[in-house]
């Protein structure tokens, strides 16, 4: 019900397991297929235009139009779409560090009591400009809840944050992210930002030899590895390892991080509090490529409706959706039977 009257409403983890589920249902109610464990291999082209699909599982389709809704972790597809010369340009994202402090800290700034009852664990959001120029802003923000491992490749470790519905977490973590552009990446092309990504999460799971590598914020100041915490007590969803994430990013981008931390310790009372728990890599906050589309939501391989945050669309779950809404409403002018 609190969609009806919150700005902001929450579905959680737990919740959003059986939102998915129910959609799911209806997809086949109204005559869809979902074809689990199929990913999509290779695009099969007739002079540029999109004519099937090569899956995983060996099997080929031929298609019609192809909405691409791609997540923005989708780095093999981004690759065969490379190699079948899609019309691609890297873009502008974020990366950084997710941070958790005590929940009753949060609210105590944020509401002005530990236990804010029916008001419930309080958000925050933050935003930094840097004398760099570097925009820092708070990401994702977790009231409740735990950061997790959030790993999806061999070699490589990135971290996420979540809470279930009841948010009743001891801490309230977020991302703490600094934006980076092309001319960040050292590899030129569509693929420069997905590389940069890549690195940063290498060295992550080096850092903490494949657990979550974390750091106290005091820690990270002075330049050393933690040895153990302090007051703030870890809420993880993954095995995690004391190291210095001052070695994770480029300089660059830690001086901007620290300078972000500055400006938020006096907004919100204790943010920037020594034992306050650091976590890397948050490097998955948008897609680090656009799939270019013309005015009709087109790729120039014809039939194909680049979609959402992954396409280069959308910046969250609301404008993803929005964007959804405009491919389909394009396929349908296009393809629809005329009324007669």
């Amino acid at each position: 019900e609190e969609i009806l009257y919150d700005s902001k409403p929450h579905i959680g983890t737990d919740v959003l397991r059986r939102v998915v589920r129910t959609i799911r249902e209806r997809i086949l109610t109204a005559g869809g297929e979902v074809r689990f464990r199929s990913r999509v291999t290779e695009l099969l082209l007739t002079e540029h235009r999109l004519a099937g699909l090569s899956l995983s599982t060996g099997e080929q389709l031929s298609v019609g139009p192809v909405i691409l809704a791609v997540g923005h972790s989708s780095r093999e597809l981004f690759s065969e779409l490379e190699r079948k010369q899609a019309a691609m340009e890297p873009k502008a994202f974020a990366v950084g560090l997710r941070i958790q402090h005590p929940q009753e800290e949060i609210n105590l700034s944020q509401y002005g009591m530990a236990d804010p009852k029916a008001l419930g664990p309080a958000p925050y959001k933050v935003t930094a400009k840097t004398s760099s120029g570097r925009g820092v802003y708070s990401f994702c923000m977790c009231p409740g809840g735990v950061v997790v491992n959030a790993s999806s490749e061999p070699g490589r470790l990135a971290v996420n944050g979540m809470s279930n519905h009841d948010r009743q977490g001891k801490n309230a973590n977020s991302a703490l992210i600094v934006a980076v552009s092309p001319d960040d990446f050292k590899e030129p092309g569509p693929l420069g930002g997905v590389l940069f990504q890549k690195r940063l999460e290498e060295q992550a799971f080096l850092l903490g030899q494949g657990n979550i590598p974390i750091q106290l914020y005091g820690d990270f100041l002075e330049n050393r590895s933690s040895e153990g915490f302090g007051a703030v007590t870890p809420q993880f969803c993954g095995a995690a390892s004391f190291s210095n994430l001052r070695s994770l990013m480029p300089e660059e981008l830690n001086l901007a991080f620290l300078e972000g931390m500055a400006q938020f310790g006096k907004k919100i009372k204790g943010f920037d509090r020594p034992d306050a728990i650091l976590a890397g890599i948050e490097s998955r906050t948008s897609s680090p490529l656009r799939i270019l589309r013309n005015e009709h939501l087109e790729s120039n391989i014809k039939g194909l409706f680049p979609c959402g945050e992954g396409a280069g669309y959308a910046g969250g779950i609301t404008s993803a959706a929005m964007d959804g809404l405009r491919v389909a409403e394009e396929i349908i002018r296009r393809y629809a039977p005329v009324s007669q």
